[in-house]
């Protein structure tokens, strides 16, 4: 049995609360609007002698992807940008009496979300992601600090919170591998081995096991960082910008290696998982607060075509569709990103300069996905849980009318987003994510 979830004033126990799902999912396509989960929990009895129609949501995603409205909102968690970090996910897993021991990565984020909250949530996807390659050792250093495969050496960082006392871990970048290169050292730096064969380890029983034996739309979660932002890592930040600049000739050079390694890596990916998954996920973090970390112009200049080559290089071995990650304001990219292949966008930042959801919906809606959407700024970690109802019923009645809109949180959920706001997101997505959408604009 499912243990209870603590929501607005009542404290649904064990059946009602994951009965509160299942109706809703249930009942979407014919229950407009519910006043709240208490309201959809009664709904039970009175539609308990009546048929119902639900998609599956394999299908559900597939109808959202297709810019065609399905029987509700699909919803995600638990992929790139929207996992939780481990404070986050402790005060969940505590809120909700769950016993488990979170797996975190190297940037202290929680990978890997316990089921029984994934199926509460009404989350349609599911993730299959590579292995650890067999040939990589992380270096550990005297200060802490570790290096990851592509050389890139990360410390642990901690951050207080003035407002709870709780203290957050994140890692950072030091020391950028190749800061002083010359392209001439470009061919003796130890890249990756994209045919490690520990990368592909036991994938084609895992992918074809969870494609059989459910019914949830798979992803192949991203290989790591996307090409703009890996350069950046390897060169730092403020070098590779120059590069991009006066120093074309290795910049260019240095896209194109990291690019045959990603392109390596896809083939042998995507020629397992290919078949079975509805996404693939990409990243590469093109916005901040107050607009693009580059032009437009120069991204169409130096990053572009090596972008739309592995857009189209994904497209040639999948049917699936082309998630990105980019965060911030991005608006003016957008077109760009688009024409280079680009299907599904996330986290779509409603406090970034220009990142407003209805003109986002107005002027690229049918041509992109959009994917998150609910703000991580405010209303999140210092929102009411009413205040967090009406966020979601906000982006919903914004993204969603007429397909092309997958729900999730606007970035990995932090440690000071209380976890009773957690919950309120998701539920209220359950409840407001149902066509046609209440309050949308004919």
């Amino acid at each position: 049995m499912i243990s209870g979830i603590k929501f607005f004033s009542g404290d649904f126990r064990g059946a009602f609360g994951f009965a509160a799902e299942i109706v809703v999912a249930r009942l979407c396509k014919r229950l407009h609007f519910v006043d709240s989960f208490r309201a959809a929990r009664n709904t039970v009895g009175r539609m308990a002698k009546g048929k119902t129609s639900r998609l599956t949501p394999r299908e559900r995603v597939l109808l959202a992807l297709r810019f065609q409205e399905a029987d509700r909102v699909p919803i995600d968690l638990d992929g790139w940008a929207t996992y939780f970090t481990e404070g986050a996910y402790r005060n969940l897993l505590q809120y909700l009496e769950i016993e488990e021991e979170p797996q975190v990565n190297d940037w202290f984020l929680v990978s890997g979300v316990e089921e029984s909250i994934l199926r509460r949530f009404g989350v349609d996807f599911r993730r299959i992601g590579l292995g650890v390659p067999d040939g990589f050792r992380s270096k550990t250093y005297s200060d802490g600090s570790w290096d990851d495969e592509w050389g890139v050496r990360k410390r642990k960082v901690a951050h207080r919170n003035p407002s709870t006392g709780q203290t957050a871990y994140y890692a950072e970048m030091i020391e950028p591998p190749l800061a002083q290169a010359s392209i001439d050292d470009l061919d003796g730096y130890p890249w990756p081995d994209p045919d490690d064969p520990g990368r592909y380890r036991g994938l084609a029983d895992r992918v074809k096991n969870l494609y059989d034996t459910t019914q949830f739309a798979l992803v192949a979660a991203a290989i790591g960082d996307g090409i703009f932002e890996k350069a950046q890592a390897l060169r730092g930040m403020q070098r590779f910008f120059e590069d991009l600049l006066i120093n074309r000739k290795f910049a260019a050079a240095l896209i194109g290696r990291i690019l045959q390694i990603q392109l390596a890596i896809f083939d042998r990916y995507l020629s397992i998982v290919g078949p079975y998954v509805a996404m693939v996920e990409t990243s590469d973090d093109y916005g901040m607060q107050t607009g693009p970390l580059i032009s437009p112009e120069l991204y169409r200049e130096m990053l572009k075509p090596a972008h739309r080559r592995l857009n189209r290089f994904i497209r040639q071995r999948t049917q699936a569709k082309i998630y990105l990650h980019s965060c911030g304001s991005i608006a003016q990219m957008l077109d760009e990103l688009i024409d280079a292949g680009v299907d599904v966008i996330n986290p779509v930042q409603p406090k970034a300069r220009d990142m407003d959801s209805a003109v986002l919906k107005s002027r690229f809606g049918g041509r992109v996905v959009f994917h998150g959407g609910v703000d991580e700024q405010y209303a999140l970690p210092h929102g009411s849980v009413e205040e967090v109802r009406e966020e979601v019923a906000r982006r919903i009645r914004s993204f969603a009318p007429g397909g092309g809109y997958i729900f999730a949180p606007a970035h990995n959920i932090q440690d000071d987003v209380p976890p009773e706001n957690v919950v309120t997101m998701f539920a209220a997505a359950l409840e407001l994510g149902c066509y046609p959408i209440a309050g949308a604009e004919s």
